[in-house]
């Protein structure tokens, strides 16, 4: 059990410090990248949405939505007939962090699965597959 939750917390480290320059470049925070990733794997989604699936706190997500629109980065709107709820979509500048974003991700992949074949990659892919099942399960 030591080793997977010795990876968990290295990889958040790790994934922490690759994203670091591109916050920097962007005057953002990890919680900022995090929203702008969510919304564009998830377009037209509420804060709501991001407040429960990724486990931010209320207060962080609706800080980071102000900074995130301030910027240009996204936008929200009501859907005809729904007026409760503000979905959110990314600016083309907000889809052209996520594209810089993405290579990170790609950075960090590499990393992390170096010396790997691809069925151990397969492997890990479809386990942690599983694993983001049992939690988002268990945290319901």
């Amino acid at each position: 059990m030591g080793p997977l939750i010795e990876s968990i917390y290295a990889s958040k480290g790790l994934y922490q410090t690759l994203l670091a320059p591109l916050c920097k470049e962007y005057s953002l925070t990890d919680s900022e990248v995090v929203i702008l990733m969510f919304i564009y794997y998830n377009d037209g989604y509420t804060a709501t949405d991001i407040v429960f699936s990724q486990r931010l706190k209320k207060s962080v997500v609706s800080e980071s939505l102000k900074d995130l629109m301030d910027k240009g980065l996204v936008v929200g709107n009501y859907l005809e007939g729904d007026r409760k709820s503000f979905h959110l979509s990314l600016t083309d500048d907000g889809k052209a962090i996520v594209k810089d974003t993405k290579k990170v991700q790609e950075e960090f992949y590499n990393i992390v699965t170096e010396g790997l074949s691809e069925e151990e990659k397969n492997t890990i892919k479809s386990s942690f597959k599983k694993i983001n099942k049992n939690i988002r399960k268990y945290k319901k």
